[in-house]
């Protein structure tokens, strides 16, 4: 009985961390997004890319400092957290508002096919490698790592070309509550951008069915798998990411002509998906469809991106994807939080079911769009290609 109670103990106290940890990944996202926005439009985004970086730099060396002198507590590293948080809050807007600038209008496809993969193959190797690291070496060593990252990502972004100043930014430098209320009136008026803003804020609310508490709880009790299982899933789902990333550049031209269809087909894909991950008899099976979302995820993250940056003016694409980002954020944290709620309450078999129905939704709300329907790039790249 003695065991039992401190397993109990042991498990609450890690969904409290576990809980603590997504509040610090998620609120500083939610809060400074529509900043982060306006100041992505505002400055040279090759400059924020690297103070980024440089600020990354400073928290792995202050978690180093920590370490050293043994002033790491709980609340240490959720600040931590949260500072890491802050940095991608800046970073994803400017990267991609960035790339339109980089690259042709007809190679937009393959760039950010390229950009998904690279990010999908990085965070493929952490799942595989991380764990391995933290066992093999200490964690001043771990961190220190991911220092020597962050410098070789800093230096990176050195050779890259500044884009061209933006005419919104040459109008001069508005007050920052009224750029950001620019934006949002923007974003209401621009119908495709809002259309996919609406849809990225629906998709996060079943995107909740993925965090690790959840995934491992479906894993070991759903399943009656080890843990070991539940790291393979998420190396399979990023393994299909990447083959997905290959797909999008093989189709790039499809892509071009019918880009809004690619994102209603694939949303739901990942409805069908979701459910017969749910009823998944085993883990082999559930293996399997952890490996099958990656390409619809790929092809329909791609074709969201291609949309938006040929689509909105230079000038407030940081906005909108930052707008995009808060609103995701949202209802990521909510749903995170709402459906381990509801684990405890209802087998998790059905929490999945309910997380397919609310991807179906999704692709319901994708297909009445007119925008999405119609939408068509004017520059299609060779066949060739």
């Amino acid at each position: 009985t003695g065991q039992t109670g401190q397993s109990r103990l042991s498990a609450l106290a890690c969904r409290q961390h576990d809980t603590g940890v997504l509040v610090a990944r998620t609120l500083p996202r939610i809060l400074l997004g529509p900043l982060a926005g306006a100041l992505v439009d505002r400055y040279p985004r090759k400059q924020v890319l690297m103070g980024i970086e440089l600020s990354r730099v400073g928290l792995a060396l202050l978690s180093l400092l920590l370490a050293a002198t043994e002033g790491g507590t709980v609340w240490a590293v959720y600040a931590l957290v949260a500072g890491l948080a802050v940095t991608e809050t800046f970073a994803q807007p400017a990267q991609m508002s960035l790339l339109p600038a980089l690259a042709a209008p007809s190679e937009l496809v393959h760039a950010n096919s390229l950009l998904n993969s690279t990010n999908y193959g990085a965070m493929a190797l952490s799942y595989a490698l991380g764990g391995l690291l933290i066992l093999a070496l200490s964690m001043t060593h771990v961190v220190l790592v991911a220092l020597a990252l962050f410098v070789l990502a800093g230096a990176l972004l050195t050779p890259i070309r500044s884009e061209p100043a933006s005419p919104t930014r040459l109008q001069g430098r508005l007050p920052l509550p009224h750029a950001i209320s620019q934006g949002l009136d923007y974003l209401r008026r621009h119908d495709l951008a809002r259309s996919l803003t609406v849809m990225e804020f629906l998709e996060h609310w079943p995107h909740g069915l993925w965090t690790s508490a959840l995934m491992l709880a479906f894993t070991t009790q759903a399943l009656q798998a080890s843990e070991l299982y539940w790291g393979y899933q998420n190396a399979l789902y990023f393994v299909g990411n990447l083959f997905g990333a290959g797909l999008a550049v093989a189709f790039a031209a499809r892509i071009h002509k019918r880009p809004g269809w690619t994102i209603i087909v694939n949303a739901g894909l990942l409805c069908l998906l979701t459910i017969s991950y749910a009823l998944a008899p085993d883990v082999w099976l559930a293996m399997a469809v952890s490996l099958a979302f990656g390409p619809p995820m790929a092809l329909r993250d791609v074709a969201q991106d291609v949309l938006l940056q040929s689509t909105v003016e230079p000038g407030m694409l940081g906005r909108v994807y930052a707008t995009r980002q808060t609103l995701a954020m949202i209802a990521h944290m909510a749903s995170s939080l709402g459906l381990a709620y509801l684990a405890d309450l209802l087998p998790v078999r059905q929490i999945y079911l309910f997380g397919g129905i609310l991807y179906g939704m999704t692709a319901l709300y994708a297909m009445t769009r007119p925008a999405l329907r119609r939408a068509q790039l004017q520059h299609i790249p060779p066949a060739a290609a």
